[in-house]
């Protein structure tokens, strides 16, 4: 039931809001190009992200109905399509349409906290990592700034307060920022320690870098490479196996075709074992008078022999040493009883 605790396979979740111009979808694509190679994004916002195409790699789909559902049905097309980041270009449209569905009634939120909570879930499960940038609620600020010669003026400082968005939103995510309008990237909220309470300007690579480093497993897992060596390791295994028992090789075609391969090293370890075994006790069928115990002893001096570390080949013949010497012996015991038998009537 329970099982150690590791990073592996995990798809980062983040969120960046800020007011209009601070920079939210060059961002997101900044990021996004440093976390894989395939980009989809989801765009609410009229086409505004296909400006930037001429500085990223990524592919568009253009909502016009901005219901949770038509999210949800995005994301979902883009996972099958194999895309490696999603972008969500504006989350905050899908809080306008809830706002719209629930049509101002408390009894309204009934219904539309249930597809909120569809489009949450369809964010956190996904198998893409999820950049989704969120407007923020924008006001300005007059500052009073002074020149060289010593004279003040006033000027209006656009800032972001906080998203447009469900209250609490951001913790559905594993990192979350607001973007200012100097681009400067503020982490509010993190479960990666190396980027709690940090900032980043112009975010993109050194932030991608960071999340993509806290994602890797704790404990390093061994790669397979694929070389012709490991390819066709599997077919040499069954040829060798084959030989040593001279199995026909059309019985083996036969199976392979059966389970919608052509060779040995099309198929998973797991199957590759099932027809070992098959050949083997198929080998032996001749020789035992009692297939139960067969496939006890295969199990038990082949399987076993080779989990401990023993060669398949060399086990395979020590089984099949056992298993004639038990024929022999099966075969003395009734020439024994027949010998007896005709004596008596004798």
């Amino acid at each position: 039931m329970f099982k150690k605790a590791t990073k592996s396979n995990l798809k980062i979740r983040l969120a960046l809001s800020g007011a209009s111009g601070s920079g939210k979808t060059y961002s997101a694509l900044s990021i996004a190009s440093h976390l894989g190679k395939r980009i989809a994004l989801i765009d609410t916002e009229r086409g505004s992200a296909s400006k930037y195409a001429d500085l990223f790699n990524f592919d568009t789909c253009e909502l016009t109905n901005h219901h949770p559902a038509k999210y949800i049905e995005a994301i979902h097309q883009a996972e099958e399509m194999g895309y490696h980041v999603i972008c969500i270009d504006s989350l905050t449209h899908a809080w306008f349409s809830e706002v719209e569905l629930a049509g101002g009634r408390f009894d309204g939120w009934a219904k539309v906290r249930p597809l909120e909570r569809k489009l949450i879930d369809a964010m956190i499960g996904s198998k893409c990592h999820i950049i989704a940038t969120m407007r923020t609620k924008t006001e300005w600020l007059v500052e009073e700034t002074t020149n060289k010669s010593g004279k003040s003026s006033f000027k209006p400082k656009k800032i972001g307060t906080s998203p447009i968005q469900a209250s609490g939103i951001d913790f559905e995510f594993d990192v979350a920022g607001e973007l200012d309008y100097t681009h400067i990237l503020t982490i509010s909220k993190s479960r990666c320690p190396a980027v709690t309470d940090k900032t980043f300007l112009n975010p993109g690579k050194e932030l991608a870098s960071l999340l993509k480093t806290w994602l890797e497993t704790e404990e390093a897992q061994p790669q397979v490479v694929e070389t012709p060596s490991n390819t066709y390791s599997q077919d040499l295994r069954v040829k060798q196996i084959r030989t040593l028992l001279d199995y026909p090789l059309e019985s083996i075609k036969e199976w392979l075709q059966s389970n919608g391969v052509e060779r040995p090293s099309q198929l998973d370890n797991r199957k590759v074992d099932e027809l070992v075994k098959t050949m083997c006790l198929t080998w032996a069928a001749p020789l035992s008078v009692h297939p139960s115990y067969t496939d006890n002893s295969y199990n038990k001096n082949v399987v076993r022999a080779v989990i401990e570390g023993c060669s398949e080949v060399e086990a395979i013949k020590d089984w099949m040493d056992q298993v004639q010497q038990l024929r022999k012996h099966n075969e003395k015991e009734e020439t024994g009883i027949f010998s007896s038998f005709n004596a008596y009537e004798s």
